[in-house]
Formats: structure tokens, C-alpha cells, sequence
């Protein structure tokens, strides 16, 4: 961790000599004036935060980079968003070293894989005194903080929870035939966690449920949605957990499918069109303005006043569907959902 520095203070550097030969009343003001102007050392430096993306400051990622840069100015710090090309473990670590060289006092990462993937860039930073967020979500079911984390704190949604939402909404619907659940990027924990606990959840309470692998090709989505349900005409549910909902909904008019209940996760103008006319039941939202605009909030709040969460700060889940999505809308078009 990042200690705190001792206030600068100029006082202090009087010769021992100036300091005998002066009278008692003036060495009192003297003390009394350098008293009243030490201020935190935070208030006199330039606090530098960077925020390694997972993209692109484009659609969903979007909205993280433009909590991020509300909470610089807000707070009056400096962020810098930065991302890589392409996103695999190696090109995120090497944006978190370009973060490191360039003296960054904080640093929030977009943490996608599993923890062992950044426990050694994280003990680098701390080596180096540079504080080390996550803003992703906790580890399925903790909301306390271990004391031995490699991350200051973790901001986001608990996937795990969410996976238990969608189906616990299914199931109030009245579902009762078999539920897809389909992965379009299988190497993101985030999105398999939402997968495997939904289709455990489904299958908790009696609900066939399988799982599906997809790409991220909308076209390829359809096809493998389309192929999935003529095999499996009882099919009564699909849930995209890694992608926008543009493949499901070609896959169920192109299927003529019009009961097919339709389930995503996150905020994207295609669902929440589809929601609004009926074609998707449901999303679940993350919340992701707050994934960018908390992760510098705590960063600040940490290296300028010492304070660390002991709790993880969670952003969802939250369900959007019809009675709340006119009002979501809106909040898009301003560009905070």
C-alpha cells in the first residue's frame, strides 16, 4: 500500500540558531503561523489515476470511461483512460506497466480474467507505492474484503448474483420448459460466472437449463441460436450473457418464435428497444457509469485521507424490463446508463 506522506512544512527547516536568538513571544507566533498553514500533503500534489480499460471508450465501455473522467473532475484529480488494442491477459498487463512507468500514484484496472492473472503486477505496484483497484466484481458471494486482497477494493457487480436473478425472474414468469443460456466469450469469467449461475439456479428449481457456447459474431449467434432451438423445440428461454441481444433476436424472428422468451445483461440500445416493444422480457444491468466513477473515488479518497472500504462496492445487479425502461432510456440519452 501507498503510506500517506507527512505534511511539507516549511517551519520546520528554521535554523536551531534563528530559533535561540528569537524572543518568546515572536517564537510563538512563529509556531502559531506555521500551525495554521500546514495543510495534508495531498492538498499540494497532483494526484495521478489511471484507468485500464477492457476496450475502446465506445458502447458499454463507454459509459466507464465517462464515470471515470466525472469523477477526475469532481474530484479534481487527474485520470487517464487506457486500454489495450486487443484484450488479452499479456496486452492488459503491459497497459498496467505503461500506467506504472508513467509514476501513476493510482491505478483501477478492468479486471476480466481471475486473480492470479494480476497477482504479480498487483505486488509490483504495492512494491512500488502505487495504490491498486479493481473495477470488476468481487469474488462470487463475498461482500467483505479480505485483508490479504490484491486489490485496494473491488467495484462492480456480483456475477454471481446476477446469474441468481435472471433466473429467479424467469421462474416468477412462470417458466417451465428448457432454458438456453448461452456464453459468447467463454474466456471471460465474468460472463461464464452469469452463465453457470444461472443454468444452477434454473436447475435448483426444477428448470432444464443448458449451456451454450457462441462467438462473437452476430450472424454466427443467430445461426447457432436458430440450429439450437430446432433441436430442442420445448426451448421456451435464451439468456445472451456476453454480448448485445442483436443474434437472439434475428435467431427468434428468423425462427418465428414470437413466444420466445428473450433475457440479457447490460445497457445497449438494441435491448432496451426490444424491451420497450416487447421482444425481450428482461436485462440485467451492472450500473456500469458507477464501474468507472467509483473505482477513482476510491482511489482518491484513499491516497489523499488513508480511507479503504471494508466492504466491496457493488453496482448491481439490477433488473431494467418494462416498468422501469422509459425512464433508463432517458438516463441514456445523457449518457449515465
Amino acid at each position: 500500500m501507498q503510506a500517506l506522506k507527512p505534511p511539507l512544512n516549511n517551519c520546520a527547516m528554521m535554523s536551531a540558531s534563528k530559533a535561540l536568538t528569537a524572543t518568546s513571544t515572536l517564537a510563538w507566533a512563529l509556531m502559531l503561523i506555521c500551525i495554521s498553514n500546514a495543510a495534508p500533503a495531498s492538498a499540494e500534489e497532483n494526484i495521478s489515476i489511471y484507468f485500464v480499460g477492457c476496450a475502446a471508450p465506445t458502447g458499454f465501455h463507454g459509459y466507464l470511461a465517462r464515470g471515470a473522467e466525472e469523477a477526475g473532475k469532481n474530484l479534481g484529480v487527474k485520470v487517464n483512460y487506457i486500454y489495450p488494442d486487443q484484450l488479452t491477459i499479456p496486452n492488459q498487463i503491459q497497459k498496467i506497466e505503461e500506467a506504472m512507468a508513467a509514476q501513476a500514484d493510482g491505478i483501477a484496472v478492468c479486471a476480466f480474467a481471475d486473480d492470479a492473472a494480476y497477482a504479480d503486477v498487483a505486488a509490483r505496484a504495492k512494491e512500488a507505492g502505487i495504490a491498486f483497484g479493481s473495477a470488476a466484481a468481487p469474488p462470487p458471494g463475498s461482500h467483505i474484503r479480505k485483508p490479504d486482497d490484491i486489490f485496494l477494493f473491488r467495484a462492480g457487480s456480483d456475477e454471481g448474483a446476477a446469474g441468481q436473478l435472471s433466473a429467479r425472474r424467469l421462474r416468477d414468469m412462470g417458466v417451465k420448459g428448457r432454458v438456453v443460456v448461452a456464453n459468447q466469450q467463454p474466456g471471460d469469467a465474468t460472463c461464464q460466472l452469469r452463465a453457470t449461475s444461472e443454468i444452477d439456479a434454473l436447475k435448483a428449481g426444477g428448470i432444464t437449463a443448458d449451456f451454450l457456447e457462441m462467438s462473437m459474431d452476430p450472424g454466427q449467434q443467430a445461426e447457432t441460436l436458430s440450429n439450437y432451438l430446432r433441436r430442442n423445440p420445448d426451448t421456451v428461454a435464451a439468456t445472451s450473457t456476453c454480448d448485445v441481444v442483436d443474434g437472439f433476436l434475428t435467431a427468434k424472428a428468423d425462427s418465428g418464435r414470437n413466444d420466445l422468451i428473450l433475457t440479457g445483461y447490460d445497457i445497449n440500445a438494441q435491448s432496451l428497444t426490444a424491451i420497450s416493444d416487447g421482444r425481450q422480457a428482461f436485462t440485467i444491468d451492472q450500473q456500469q457509469f458507477w464501474r468507472g466513477y467509483m473505482p477513482v473515488l476510491l482511489l482518491t479518497h484513499y491516497l489523499k485521507y488513508g480511507l479503504l472500504e471494508g466492504n466491496y462496492f457493488l453496482t448491481g445487479p439490477t433488473i431494467v424490463d418494462k416498468t422501469n425502461v422509459e425512464k433508463v432510456q432517458a438516463l441514456v440519452g445523457k449518457g449515465y446508463r
